[in-house]
């Protein structure tokens, strides 16, 4: 309910409001009585625009707040839902790579992941929300990965230093892969570090120290992260060869292949490699 005071100042009135001119002069009063009334029904009118103009201003500012972390979103996509957040690097064969930026102070709508595994680039302290309204402080380090089950939630910088992050979203839902007699971490244990093994997917730390070169041997369908830039020849199984400069930073999918490996570069090189032990549907 809308309440209005009106402050009338008798003394603005025109000389027509003096009662003896009322007398002499009924007409002139009368019309200047109406010129008062439209007058009032004129400032009540803009009173009432300018609180309802007020009223929608406040709902448009409640409803519009993007760094809301308690919205109950399921099932958004987390580019949509914060499209300046996180960026869409690589997208095929059921793997989906984000290069994800939090400077201190920023934070996301609430939004969903599919099964995913995460490399922390720049490491720092993050909260995170979840839909049911509890919420957890997490200090990740850098270099840090892990490998983390569907979820809804939202998250916000709370620290002082940006958080770097790639994740690895798997879009596959098919029967786990037997075990490869050629697998890297078997047949090349000294290049090829299992850093986390679950539902399918794999997390592997890859070395090779200048002119050092690996056995032959497999990965599935995968995504990588080149840490430490070195020239890198492969070698497949029919004895053709490829020649790649992998700079830092660079990060693609790859299908499946056997190959063996040799640092032809004068760096070591390091990398990260997300294998997919899961079919697609």
């Amino acid at each position: 309910m809308l309440n209005f005071i009106f402050f009338i100042d008798l003394g603005k009135f025109p000389p027509c409001a003096n009662p003896q001119f009322i007398l002499n002069n009924k007409k002139t009063f009368m019309n200047h009585n109406l010129y008062s009334r439209i007058m009032l029904a004129i400032f009540f009118s803009v009173s009432i625009i300018a609180c309802n103009n007020n009223k929608e201003s406040e709902e448009t500012t409640s409803t519009t707040d993007t760094t809301n972390t308690t919205a109950t979103m399921d099932n958004v996509d987390a580019v949509a839902a914060a499209p300046g957040l996180y960026k869409v690097v690589a997208d095929s064969a059921g793997i989906r790579i984000l290069d994800v930026t939090y400077k201190p102070g920023d934070s996301s709508a609430m939004h969903w992941h599919p099964d995913y595994a995460l490399y922390l680039i720049e490491g720092g302290t993050s909260t995170f929300y979840m839909k049911d309204g509890s919420k957890m402080e997490s200090t990740m380090s850098s270099g840090m990965s892990a490998i983390r089950p569907a979820e809804t939630h939202s998250v916000k910088n709370t620290g002082n230093t940006p958080v770097h992050v790639l994740v690895f979203e798997v879009n596959r839902s098919g029967s786990m892969s037997p075990a490869d007699p050629m697998d890297a971490t078997k047949v090349a244990s000294s290049q090829y570090k299992s850093l986390a093994d679950s539902m399918g997917i794999r997390i592997v730390e890859v070395n090779y120290k200048p002119g050092e070169e690996s056995a032959m041997h497999a990965h599935p369908d995968l995504a990588f992260y080149v840490i430490n830039a070195s020239k890198i020849e492969f070698t497949k199984k029919d004895g053709s060869k490829q020649v790649a400069d992998l700079p830092k930073g660079a990060m693609a999918v790859m299908p499946a292949e056997a190959h063996s490996v040799k640092n032809i570069g004068k760096t070591a090189f390091k990398g990260i490699l997300v294998e997919m032990h899961r079919a697609m549907k």
